[in-house]
């Protein structure tokens, strides 16, 4: 979303059929924009797109709100979360875990601007449209 508040990616960039799709993470993270003329530029954006909002495939302590989130075994999400661990140990690791673990169950492709998680994607056979910071 930043990325198309910044003009650097719009909708005529996304194929015509694609169904758009984000969690509570995404909505999570506009709302931590502390400058609240980004923020609100960001959550026009977010309402313009209209994505489907799903809720991640496993719930994570402290991470998700009640609701968002199904309960699962955890193997895939933890397996995320250390392939993007092992390239950089970030706080925000958990989310993109999330954001990553339901491109790979639900056969979504993912569009982001950080590259350890466009590799990891990758990895997990989930079609990803990188867009250079």
């Amino acid at each position: 979303f930043n990325r198309s508040a910044d003009g650097m990616l719009t909708r005529a960039n996304l194929p015509s059929s694609a169904e758009l799709g984000a969690t509570h993470v995404q909505t999570d993270e506009i709302n931590k924009t502390s400058d609240s003329e980004r923020r609100g530029q960001l959550f026009l954006i977010f309402a313009k797109v209209a994505p489907e909002i799903v809720p991640t495939e496993s719930a994570v302590w402290g991470a998700n709100r009640s609701g968002d989130a199904k309960w699962s075994d955890g193997a895939l999400f933890q397996s995320l979360k250390s392939a993007l661990d092992n390239r950089r140990a970030k706080p925000n690791n958990v989310q993109d875990a999330q954001i990553l673990e339901v491109a790979v169950v639900k056969g979504f492709g993912l569009i982001t601007a950080d590259g350890f998680l466009a590799e990891v994607a990758k990895e997990h056979n989930v079609s990803v449209q990188f867009i250079a910071p």
